[in-house]
């Protein structure tokens, strides 16, 4: 059944179904925030500006890996949707994370705001960590709404990882409201996840989904001169560095400890780079044409939109 926009509003106006442990965060939104000629839900619509994502942080991930992460979802203002692509087990595997993107008509952008709005917990800020008392060592998953005049964020740890079976007793040091947080947030990040599984008719401006092009890359950048190539008996693979940038000089060090540089590179430099990188893997290695015995590693992080374009602190990556 295609659901409404009062839905939302109802939804967005009630007290949340659990409280959490964090403090009490941002007043629950105001239904009169909405277009009242329309009943629709008050959004960002600038095509920088993120009305919901789904992101990532923590767990056993190395930060190394972490600051490369991209979001799960993110729906942008002018009804982008970009979303991780299919990840194969190949190695190694493609430079680049294979990101998708669709756009979603206002209609859309509207049911996925109603689907939030009917889990009833983004009322206000809230940390679900009772998790901790039954699985170690797992991530956080993070939803952010920005709506209705303001932004919520809801941290969830160990998502997925409690799924209660017939018969099972409620696992100790979390509470029914929390577990049943759980069971609500992982049917949202499953819709999120499949749009075209729910989404009816008339939701999307575009028939498919195509690869996302970043217009700025983060990128990692070592010099890895006279180190062992990390690919067993997979052949070398090198590549000529493709713009004028002095590597050695790339932006600034990190603090991971080896030596890495991370800058931000945007405009024709950023899509020279990920034509460079489109055909390059994980293994792959740039020269430089003065010295061919000159070895650089490069990881790339594509920036999306609503992204500021910097390196990442590395303690609040850290968590």
């Amino acid at each position: 059944m295609k659901r409404t926009v009062p839905t939302l509003l109802v939804g967005l106006s009630l007290l949340a179904a659990c409280s959490g442990t964090g403090s009490g965060g941002s007043p629950a939104p105001d239904p009169s925030e909405g277009d009242s000629d329309t009943g629709a839900i008050d959004h960002p619509t600038g095509g920088d500006q993120a009305i919901f994502i789904i992101d990532y942080a923590g767990g056993m991930i190395p930060v190394q890996f972490q600051v490369r992460q991209t979001p799960a979802f993110v729906l942008l203002g002018d009804g982008r949707v970009i979303v991780q692509g299919v990840q194969t087990l190949e190695f190694p595997g493609p430079a680049l994370p294979p990101l998708m993107e669709r756009t979603l008509t206002e209609s859309g952008i509207q049911e996925v705001l109603a689907a939030i709005g009917e889990t009833n917990l983004f009322t206000s800020d809230q940390e679900l960590r009772g998790a901790q008392n039954v699985v170690m060592d797992a991530s956080d998953t993070i939803f952010t709404l920005e709506g209705a005049g303001q932004q919520v964020t809801v941290s969830i740890y160990g998502l997925g990882t409690l799924t209660p079976m017939p018969g099972q007793e409620q696992p100790q040091g979390i509470s029914a409201a929390e577990l049943q947080a759980h069971q609500v947030l992982q049917t949202l990040n499953d819709q999120m996840l499949n749009l075209d599984t729910w989404l009816p008719e008339g939701s999307w401006e575009a028939e498919r989904w195509q690869p996302y092009e970043p217009e700025a890359l983060r990128m990692y950048v070592r010099d890895v001169t006279g180190e062992p190539v990390d690919g067993g008996d997979l052949p070398e693979q090198v590549r000529t560095w493709p713009t004028d940038t002095d590597p050695a000089a790339f932006g600034e060090e990190t603090d991971f400890g080896d030596g890495t540089r991370c800058g931000v590179i945007e405009g024709d430099e950023a899509a020279t780079w990920f034509e460079d990188l489109s055909a390059a893997n994980q293994l792959t290695l740039w020269t430089l044409p003065a010295d061919a015995a000159a070895r650089f590693s490069v990881a790339p992080r594509p920036l999306l939109p609503h992204e500021e374009l910097i390196c990442p602190d590395l303690n609040a990556a850290r968590g």
